[in-house]
């Protein structure tokens, strides 16, 4: 499952301020995958939901693709872009990775709500098991977000059980 091809007069959205986030961005809606699949999460105490992309790649794919966020994590500055509400300001800020998978990867995507209106706030977690690469990610308003470590763990093992790890 992939996203709808863009068709003419279907609004397309210029590369972000900084091209060291612009890959990072790429890197996680897995842009050079082979094939990917996107799965939507609905939490009880947060309507704002989660998601997963799970994508599998040729080769030794997954660990450029691993590669290329890593670096781009580590010179990414707060930028600036255009999405569907219009202009945004955003910052990223690594953190401390569960220990998983081959390699994994973890930070918060924040942006200021326009008008005051709080902070936005998105928990990534990106891990590579074998050829393949899972994104997890939690967003949440005015409080900090925060993917639950037990399910990564839990999916990432599945993943890697799935390969003969």
């Amino acid at each position: 499952m992939q996203d709808p091809v863009v068709r003419s007069g279907q609004k397309t959205f210029p590369p972000v301020s900084d091209a060291s986030c612009q890959r990072a961005l790429d890197v996680l809606g897995s842009e050079t995958a082979s094939a990917h699949v996107f799965q939507i999460f609905n939490w009880k105490e947060n309507i704002m939901g989660g998601d997963s992309t799970l994508a599998s790649y040729e080769g030794a794919k997954a660990q450029d693709a691993f590669r290329q966020l890593q670096e781009s994590l580590k010179t990414c500055t707060p930028f600036t872009g255009v999405g569907w509400v219009g202009k945004f300001n955003a910052e990223i800020t690594v953190e401390q990775a569960p220990d998983v998978g081959d390699a994994a990867l973890s930070f918060h995507l924040t942006m200021p709500l326009p008008d005051g209106g709080g902070l936005r706030d998105e928990h990534h977690v990106f891990v590579r098991t074998g050829n393949l690469t899972v994104s997890f990610q939690e967003l949440n308003v005015g409080r900090k977000a925060q993917f639950p470590v037990g399910l990564v763990k839990k999916q990432v093992d599945r993943l890697s059980s799935a390969q003969g790890g």
